[in-house]
């Protein structure tokens, strides 16, 4: 009987090495999987933002009445939008596509200069980019550009 005890002590205590090593294998493993999955949700958050700051822009844009401001008015509502970023970081690029084939359409000048000044049936596109840096930048790659692009309607 007590050569029964001490064998089981023994192969107890193997057990729990055992456990502490396979724990060792595997925490890695699991660490680098948690800090993926935060990088990318951070990532996708500040995807979101910029979609929601374009969208936010062009709204803005197609619905003011001095078509030459659009640019101004939309570069500051992104600016306003950008929420846990660097402002200064966000790159706007805001254009003028013409709704009608071989039409012209810009926002400067007069509205007697130009023959379509972003009028009713052009088209207001705004682009964000940002340049997303990575908390684990040895493991994802040091900077990410994300981009976001919307174009809506003029009123």
């Amino acid at each position: 009987m007590l050569g029964r005890r001490h064998g089981s002590r023994s192969r107890r205590r193997r057990t729990r090495g055992q456990a502490l090593v396979e724990f060792a294998i595997v925490l890695p493993v699991f660490m680098l999987v948690l800090a993926g999955i935060l990088d990318f949700g951070f990532l996708l958050f500040d995807r979101m933002t910029l979609i929601s700051a374009a969208r936010d822009a062009a709204r803005v844009s197609i619905s003011v009445a001095d078509k030459t401001t659009i640019p101004a008015i939309a570069a500051n509502s992104v600016k306003g939008s950008v929420t846990g970023m660097t402002p200064s970081a966000v790159s706007t690029t805001i254009s003028c596509v013409a709704g009608t084939v071989g039409g012209a359409c810009a926002f400067t000048g007069s509205a007697s200069s130009v023959p379509h000044l972003a009028a009713s049936g052009d088209s207001v596109r705004v682009v964000v980019s940002y340049p997303y840096h990575s908390f684990f930048p040895l493991l994802f790659g040091q900077v990410i550009t994300i981009d976001a692009a919307v174009q809506m309607v003029v009123e």
